[in-house]
Parts: C-alpha cells; structure tokens; sequence
C-alpha cells in the first residue's frame, strides 16, 4: 500500500512540476500538422466553411457611398475599443492550472452604417497574434473565482510561447473579421462573420448591438458590443493536451467584442 501512495505522489509531484514550469502557462498547444491557407477542415458547430481567403476590403467602396452620401464610414479606434478572449482549462488536472484571459490592444478596421436602414452596412476587424497581452491582472479580477488565481510571469511567458508557436505565428500572423451578410435592425444586428485564422475561413453567426452617434459631429463614436466562440479545432488547431488528456484546454475559446469607431474620411 505504502508503494503504490508513494507511485501516486510521485505522479502528482511530476504532474506539479510540469504545471508549475512553462506549460502551466498552457495556451494552446501546437497542430498535430501545419495547414496551408487551402486546407479544408470539418467545422464544428456553429461554424460553416468559407473561402480560405476572407477577400480583399470593402473601405474603398464604403468611402465611395459615404462620398455619395449614403452612409458613414467609421474607422476602430483601438485606443478605447476591448476584445477579450477568455481560454479554459480542461482535465482532472485542471485546477491545478489556470483560465486564461488575452487581449486584443491593438485592434485595427472599419464599420459602414448605412443612411437609412441595414443594406450595405458591414465591418471588419483584424489584429495581430504578436501584439496580444496575456492575463493582466486588471482583466482577471472582474471575472469571478474561476479566474481568481495569479499566473506568475514565468507561467504567463510560457502562454505565449505556446500560443505563438501554436498558430504558427510566423506564417499566419493576423487573424481578420468581416461581415459578408447583415440582418436584423438597428440597434440589434446579427452579422454573418467570415473569420480567417491559421490559414482557415470560417464563417460565424454573431449578434451584436450597436449605438449610432445622435448626430454627424467629428468626435461622434461609433459602439458595437457582442460576443462569439471559436473552436480551435475548426481552424485546424488543437487544443492543447499533455498527460493523456490530465491536462487540456477546451476546444472553445469565448471572445467578448466592444469595438468603438470615430468618422473616417480616407481608408488607412
């Protein structure tokens, strides 16, 4: 008996280490194969396939109806916009790891509202995989018990070179969002959102609310508020797991958006 407590102690103790060194920071772990932007995977739920490039943009056209007096053309003002995207933990072992929240604080894109109704409304969004910031605890706190626990800087420091290595940040380093259809009515929207990552396009049903500035003046903003999921195994990745799946991370990964937008007169 003693033998076999000590067999499990030591597995916990190895289990422990592992956790405590750079894969405690798990962000997610890399393709079992590295797709090319025409690789096709299946899509879980919720997500439909796309063409595996999102296209090119819309702003030179918005720009042209905003000209006509048609619509406004609005560019993200990264400053004062938010995107969070929270990472689970998963496994037996999973309380001895962390959640994870990473931020988006240098989001770039567009929005075009429409004069009058939705038609010809849309936006797009892109940022870089190497500018994320990584768990502040400023981000943690609000969250609740479930993100109460505070990952060290060596944990933090491996997140990222997980994530990073994960996404094959080198050849894919932008993951960019742009509405192909638009239905419902202002302030309530629901965007059908083609979502290009690692080389793969998938499309999204995503609903947002949106608050239009009362009037046309310079500092009008622009507030688009919603929320989506992306599954890591829809964008041919997956999900981190060590110890015959002990240790993982959900397939899921939650992404709360609150984009603000002022008045654009050129395309960047």
């Amino acid at each position: 008996m003693r033998r076999r407590g000590a067999g499990r102690s030591a597995a916990s103790a190895i289990a422990a280490l592992l956790l405590g060194g750079a894969l405690a920071g798990c962000g997610i772990a890399p393709p079992a194969t590295t797709p090319t932007a025409t690789t096709v995977t299946t899509p879980g739920a919720g997500a439909s396939e796309a063409p595996s490039s999102p296209g090119p943009s819309s702003c030179t056209a918005w720009l042209a109806a905003q000209q006509r007096g048609e619509g406004r053309l609005y560019r993200v003002d990264a400053a004062t916009s938010q995107v969070r995207i929270h990472v689970f933990r998963a496994g037996r072992l999973a309380k001895v790891g962390h959640n994870h929240v990473i931020g988006v604080e240098r989001l770039t894109g567009q929005v075009f509202v429409p004069t009058d109704g939705i038609a010809g409304a849309g936006v797009e969004l892109a940022f870089r995989l190497d500018d994320l910031a990584i768990d502040k605890p400023e981000w943690r706190a609000p969250l609740g018990p479930e993100f109460a626990s505070t990952p060290s800087a060596s944990d933090v420091a491996g997140t990222r070179a997980n994530l990073l290595r994960a996404v094959d940040v080198e050849r894919f380093p932008v993951i960019a969002m742009r509405s192909t259809a638009v239905a419902g009515a202002f302030p309530v929207l629901a965007l059908k959102l083609a979502v290009n990552w690692h080389g793969q396009t998938r499309l999204l049903d995503v609903p947002v609310r949106v608050v239009r500035p009362a009037g046309d003046a310079g500092g009008s903003v622009l507030r688009t508020q919603g929320a989506l999921v992306l599954r890591q195994s829809d964008f041919g990745i997956t999900p981190f797991s060590i110890l015959g799946g002990l240790l993982a991370i959900q397939d899921e990964l939650t992404v709360d958006v609150d984009v603000a937008a002022v008045p654009a007169v050129a395309c960047d």
